[in-house]
């Protein structure tokens, strides 16, 4: 809570007849901490418009310069930051937590960022961060406006209250001001604006005289300043912190409070899914609005948007509320370069001064030496000065521009690199301007390292437009009835959306494509991504989708039917390449059959070769049966020959008989053996070949198939 304790009664509200004296403590409470606030500010205002003047008065010099001469930079290091963000524009979505419904957060994001683009939201963010960064702190607060399409329920819009507009609680601590105690706006509106607001209540307004005390609370309005402001009328809302009973379900089990807001069918589906839910009311803090129209109270109650919240989003540069220096709580980019700016024009205008102080032009002539004096004053063409007898040429001198220093430049140079030294930005590193050919991912990566000086500013800011978003969910959530819902979305809204139970969320800020810088920037990530791969990973009609061309759709439809055409030649060109690749199977198939016909034809030579050997062994064994025929002849005969010629020469012979045989059997063994591995290497050779030419067939096979997956495959 914050420490500032308000000066009235916590049981006293404002009403018709306190609220003068209501108005007027609170003012007096704030003024001495507000008025430093708008007093810094409105020096900044003035700096970035190039107000001159103020130096007097900020310095203590009396430097005049007659509000005619100011070379103004501080307005680039300003919108360099504004300008990316309004380049690099974040947008809000939902997701869902603690055991929320998807498709509720899904449907809540699709209205959010629908009536975001439809009422220019995202637009006047932006513009808040530029007043703040310009005058330190704005407050934003989104509402309903019943002017536009939907007199009914309304459209979304988003109100900025500048530096000059508002008198907050200068003790707030939490950034979205929850913790604040008041909160007090003011504008200037006409007459018929007031009966549009007000209707006949108008009528008993009483007008404001002009130069009454009371109207000058706000002096640093720009009306204020209108002698001739008769026509205005000057309206307050002034928001305070107060408590009220509100219904709630508890569970007993749990031991939790849930928030809801519906009707007794959805309170009885609840009651089903928990069964232990009651209804209880218990006091909840929330925020009342006291409406008054030139000091008369116009309305005095709860929120009209229906939700408890802080109706505001502060939105600020640097806002330190620990610091006990007023003039330095709220400060602004500006404000870190008002002294560098200053010496740069200073020295700017001394050399200049200095420069105009002497004369610059003309001739040192003693009287009477010249005796042509016109022609000194003519130029061009070359005029001859004709010096009277008595003088010498010393006697007639021209007279030399003044020089200005380079010393008074080289400061000058100095206290403009101090205006982007002390603002942190580098103009040149954000643009790359250093590196011509740098490409998108490097500028990227330069520019995300340059902004690290920055980021603190960028990520409050993301906070603040979180917190823009939880409030138009609020308003969504308690003012548009189901049928504009579907409307907006073109679909049911889910059963939970409107229930505080099932439909928790968080908020999420993150950047999408929504400027022509982001949609051009993810075209070209998707063309040096093709780039990378060396491949058209993305076709030409998917990158200039996002590119900022006129005649798109045109262009797309074009690149399309291109698309198509290629896909179906290159569809054709596939299958005449899959015909051929089959007519090249259907032949290794052929080759292979062959290959196995002659390889059963060579097995079956085989087989007749080892019948032929067969057939050779039997005739051997005949030859064999001979022989030993012959051999018993040959014994008989032996036998014989042995009576008639002796024993020792027949036993003689014998041997020698015995002795060819025993040769003639060891060669006939010889070319058995021979004939034996003959064969069965022939046999070997041929089971050989035919496993080989299997295996290469299967796998021309296994190719062919493994092919015709890839290209089916390259085609889906």
């Amino acid at each position: 809570m914050s420490l500032s304790i308000p000066y009235w009664e916590n049981s006293i509200e404002p009403n018709e007849g306190n609220i003068r004296m209501f108005m007027e403590g609170l003012y007096s409470k704030s003024l001495p901490v507000e008025q430093a606030r708008w007093n810094r500010s409105n020096t900044d205002t003035a700096y970035y418009a190039g107000n001159q003047r103020l130096i007097n008065s900020q310095f203590g010099i009396n430097y005049n310069t007659n509000g005619e001469m100011y070379f103004n930079l501080l307005a680039q290091p300003v919108n360099m930051v504004t300008g990316y963000e309004r380049q690099h524009r974040k947008s809000i979505t939902f997701v869902p937590g603690e055991g929320g419904d998807g498709q509720t957060t899904d449907q809540y994001t699709k209205v959010i960022h629908q009536a975001c683009i439809t009422g220019g939201i995202y637009e006047q963010i932006s513009k808040a961060y530029e007043l703040s960064a310009v005058s330190g702190m704005v407050l934003v607060q989104p509402y309903l406006d019943y002017t536009c399409k939907d007199p009914a329920q309304g459209d979304l819009r988003l109100k900025i209250w500048e530096y000059n507009s508002f008198i907050i609680d200068p003790y707030f601590r939490d950034p979205c001001g929850s913790d604040a105690n008041y909160c007090w706006t003011q504008e200037y509106i006409a007459k018929g604006e007031a009966k549009a607001r007000f209707g006949d209540k108008v009528n008993n307004v009483n007008p404001v005289s002009w130069g009454a005390p009371r109207n000058g609370t706000f002096y640093f309005l720009p009306e204020n300043y209108n002698t001739a402001r008769n026509d205005l009328m000057i309206l307050s809302y002034v928001w305070y912190k107060w408590n009220r009973k509100r219904k709630k379900l508890y569970s007993h089990s749990r031991y939790q409070f849930f928030d809801f807001s519906g009707g007794d069918e959805q309170i009885f589906q609840l009651m089903q899914v928990i069964p232990d839910l009651e209804e209880v009311e218990i006091d909840v803090p929330t925020w009342k609005v006291a409406v008054v129209l030139n000091d008369q109270l116009m309305y005095q109650g709860e929120n009209p948007m229906g939700f408890d919240a802080f109706p505001m989003v502060p939105i600020f540069w640097n806002y330190e509320p620990h610091n006990n220096n007023p003039d330095l709580r709220v400060r602004s980019l500006v404000s870190t370069m008002r002294s560098s700016n200053y010496l740069m024009n200073r020295q700017i205008i001394i050399s200049h001064d200095q420069k105009e102080a002497t004369i610059n032009a003309g001739w040192m002539r003693k009287q009477g030496a010249i005796a042509n004096e016109d022609n000194v004053k003519k130029t061009g063409q070359g005029w001859d000065i004709i010096i009277n007898d008595g003088f010498e040429m010393t006697d007639v001198q021209k007279i030399q521009t003044n020089v200005v220093p380079e010393s008074d430049f080289a400061l000058a140079d100095r206290a403009r690199n101090l205006i982007f030294g002390t603002s942190g930005i580098d103009i040149e590193n954000w643009a790359a301007q250093k590196d011509k050919q740098s490409s998108s991912l490097t500028m990227m990566l330069k520019t995300a390292a340059n902004l690290t000086v920055l980021q603190k500013y960028f990520d409050q800011w993301d906070y603040a437009k979180k917190l823009v978003g939880e409030r138009c969910l609020d308003i969504v959530l308690h003012q548009w009835n189901a049928y504009k819902i579907e409307m907006l979305i073109g679909e049911d809204p889910s059963p939970y959306f409107f229930s505080r139970i099932f439909s928790t969320y968080q908020t999420v800020v993150e950047e999408g494509l929504m400027t022509p810088t982001q949609k051009n920037m993810q075209a070209q990530a998707k063309m040096d991504i093709n780039a990378a791969f060396g491949r058209e990973v993305y076709p030409p009609s998917m990158v200039v989708k996002d590119m900022n061309i006129q005649g798109r759709d045109e262009d797309i439809k074009f690149l399309e039917q291109q698309e198509q055409q290629a896909a179906a030649v290159q569809s054709e060109t596939t299958n005449i390449q899959h015909a051929f690749e089959s007519a090249k199977l259907q032949e290794l198939y052929s080759k292979s059959v062959s290959n196995m016909a002659n390889a059963v034809e060579r097995h079956g030579r085989a087989e007749s070769n080892i019948g032929l050997f067969e057939e050779r062994l039997s005739m051997i064994q005949k030859n064999r049966s001979i022989s030993t025929r012959e051999k018993m002849d040959a014994l008989v005969k032996l036998v014989e020959a042995t009576k008639s010629l002796g024993e020792i020469e027949a036993m003689m012979e014998m041997g020698k008989i015995e002795a060819m045989n025993a040769s003639q059997a060891i060669d006939e063994d010889r070319e058995k053996i021979d004939a034996k591995r003959t064969a069965m290497s022939n046999q070997f050779t041929q089971e050989i070949m035919g496993n080989m030419m299997n295996q290469v067939s299967q796998q021309q096979i296994q190719g062919g198939q493994g092919q015709m997956g890839q290209e089916q495959a390259m085609m889906q």
